[in-house]
């Protein structure tokens, strides 16, 4: 889909737009919403090339709740197929500032496919972008550090453990909406803040303490925007215990919008997983909110893509990370991880400077909606229901369908 920029303007009225926009608080960078008829339609057409296709598409229905645990309350949404029957599941925890509601696109994808998709969220998390649009690089340094810190960790595994028992006990009761689970078969995902738990679910040492008695049963683990910081330790120490099948889903420009991390290390803990079920997805030229999973025309209800100018509280201003940070490149290895399957594009030798990539947004490709659908459903496939044809596609047939625009390695 063509890219729709403010710059196609004459430069008359270009400089009218820029004036107003900018008056009106508003950041003239940021690329549109594709249109949702027209995104649906290429998303359609590009899966047709050789996209998996589960064996069956179910229609689904989406219920949400609160709950309370103790004095948190509980955002909670559960999408199921109809019809009757138990499905596997799978538990989706969202990135900061996102609702219940989020990653919309993948949890209808896994649905379709026969999966029961159950999605936990503190509702202050889903808030704490509400009071302003805009953070300086300071503030969004000062959230982010609080916000993935390991304390705030071990509350939300709190909150998932029981929220996973309040699950099972309504999934034992027959005519129970959330009887169409099966918990007994489930795997976790996690995009931004929820990456980081899943990552804590699926085996990584961390410094936070799971709950204690907590029944997390997971046969696998999908985690969209891995966080990555050398804060927390040696990578190959903290992978050593990572033994399940992983899949971890980034892009080649997944900035960290808090600062915290540099987009090279997105793929560092996976490059020292052990192996055995571990696949990487690296979307070309994918950013931090595609991997978000929102509805086509819908807007990321993240932290702001471009922090507003100033140093903020720590007194530094916002710095884009050096070359050296930004090396991860499809067809290019990153680090000794494994077996790889994939090819180079052209555009993928090297990595772009500061001044080409720094906080640069394009218009998002459609078709990284289709990949990340396509590979997670193959992924869950294999994992939770043993599908043969699923292996087959991950280790051969994804890669000649997604061409250039992004690779999956696998060890």
């Amino acid at each position: 889909m063509p890219e729709r920029y403010f710059t196609r303007s004459l430069c008359v009225v270009h400089a009218i737009v820029l004036s107003a926009l900018a008056g009106c608080g508003m950041d003239p960078s940021m690329p549109e919403p594709p249109d949702p008829e027209e995104a649906r339609s290429k998303i359609e057409e590009f899966e047709a090339k050789g996209s998996y296709a589960p064996e069956r598409s179910y229609a689904a229905t989406e219920i949400r709740e609160s709950w309370k645990h103790g004095r948190t309350e509980l955002d909670i949404t559960f999408m199921a197929p109809t019809g009757g029957g138990r499905f596997p599941l799978v538990v989706y925890l969202p990135g900061l500032g996102e609702d219940a509601t989020a990653g919309a696109f993948w949890r209808r994808s896994w649905a379709a496919a026969g999966y029961a998709v159950f999605t936990v969220q503190p509702a202050a998390l889903g808030k704490v972008f509400w009071a302003s649009d805009k953070l300086d690089a300071g503030e969004l340094r000062a959230t982010g550090r609080t916000y993935f810190s390991s304390a705030s960790l071990e509350s939300r595994l709190s909150h998932l453990a029981w929220a996973l028992g309040e699950l099972r006990q309504r999934a034992a009761m027959p005519g129970n909406p959330y009887a169409a689970a099966d918990p007994a078969k489930a795997a976790v995902a996690g995009f931004d803040l929820g990456a980081q738990a899943a990552s804590a679910l699926a085996g990584e040492a961390v410094k936070a303490a799971l709950p204690a008695n907590a029944e997390f049963k997971f046969a696998g683990a999908i985690v969209l925007s891995p966080h990555v910081t050398l804060a927390e330790g040696k990578l190959d120490e903290r992978a050593a215990g990572m033994a399940m099948p992983l899949l971890a889903v980034t892009g080649t420009d997944d900035q960290d919008p808090y600062g915290l991390s540099a987009t090279s290390l997105r793929s560092a803990l996976w490059q020292s997983m052990p192996p055995g079920g571990k696949y990487l997805l690296v979307l070309q030229g994918g950013t931090h909110d595609a991997l978000a999973g929102v509805e086509p025309g819908q807007k990321w209800k993240g932290p702001p893509s471009r922090p507003a100018s100033g140093g903020g509280s720590d007194g530094s201003g916002w710095m884009p990370w050096s070359r050296e940070d930004l090396t991860l490149q499809v067809g290019q290895r990153s680090g000794s991880g494994g077996a790889r399957n994939g090819s180079a594009s052209g555009s993928s030798g090297g990595a772009m400077g500061p001044a080409d990539r720094s906080m640069r947004k394009r218009g998002p490709d459609v078709r990284h909606w289709a990949e990340v659908a396509g590979v997670g459903t193959a992924f869950l496939d294999l994992v939770l229901k043993g599908r043969e044809r699923a292996s087959v596609w991950l280790n051969r047939d994804a890669v000649r369908w997604m061409g250039t625009s992004a690779e999956l390695r696998h060890k």
